[in-house]
């Protein structure tokens, strides 16, 4: 069997709030520590990693860890949101690459990002993705407005070291050039250099929706979503019956 390590990151300040919601309408509890507890507990239901990471941007405010099999690492501080970042990266990148690489030091066979806003449904669904990549480098979502999503990514231990370094060699910031650019540029690339018979093309996309994209379609076998609204919230409690959603929600378990 395939072994794995989930990884994630981690911001929360007193706010409680992203910056996403100044354009969407996501329910402003999941960036809260307990939401943490869903997101863990959605992560043991769903998969089975060989551990967990979460690389925290040195948040003010910290999720409970008592009792979770969880390698919780903070930066000196924090680098900021992309679109405000300070230096060449922002926290989304930092996490992300240093996630990564820690799945391929400790030689695990995949490393698998799930934002820590993002819930994955269905049993086995990590396995799915990792069935459906084959012998391909990198599988994410490809239904967004901007044509990728990045919440939940799925990368061959092979391949890491070669897609970071070409995600963070890129000269461009992440305030200037967003996250989603980055990666769709480089599936550009490599598609193209496919087609002209000179490399092949690493990217496959996930074999189910939806990341941000909408609607739901909450009675599908497998799939994952983020900047849940607090009606989808519920309608994945019904779903799911996750006893942390129950106590987040006020709903009783299901």
């Amino acid at each position: 069997m395939s072994s794995y390590i989930v990884h994630s990151g981690w911001w929360c300040d007193e706010s409680r709030k992203h910056i996403g919601t100044k354009y969407n309408s996501s329910d402003d509890r999941l960036r809260t520590p307990q939401f943490f507890n869903v997101w863990y507990e959605n992560i043991l239901a769903v998969s089975r990693p060989e551990k967990i990471i979460v690389v925290d941007s040195a948040s003010p405010v910290r999720p409970e860890l008592v009792g979770k099999t969880v390698e919780f690492v903070s930066l000196p501080r924090n680098f900021g949101h992309g679109m405000v970042c300070q230096g060449r990266y922002g926290g989304w990148t930092r996490a992300f690459a240093l996630g990564a690489y820690y799945a391929f030091l400790a030689d695990a066979d995949y490393s698998v990002f799930v934002e820590q806003d993002c819930l994955l449904v269905g049993d086995g669904i990590i396995e799915r993705a990792i069935e459906n990549l084959g012998q391909r480098g990198i599988s994410y979502g490809a239904t967004s407005p901007v044509r990728i999503e990045q919440s939940f990514v799925v990368i061959r231990r092979d391949f890491i070291p070669r897609f970071l370094g070409r995600f963070l060699g890129m000269p461009d910031s992440d305030r200037d050039l967003f996250t989603e650019v980055k990666f769709q540029r480089i599936q550009k690339r490599d598609r193209a250099l496919s087609y002209a018979g000179l490399a092949r093309n690493e990217f496959v996309p996930l074999p189910f929706g939806y990341g941000r994209n909408r609607p739901i379609g909450f009675d599908d076998v497998h799939f994952y979503a983020q900047q849940w609204t607090t009606d989808e919230l519920h309608n994945l409690h019904r779903r799911t019956g996750l006893p942390f959603l129950s106590a987040l929600l006020g709903e009783p378990n299901v």
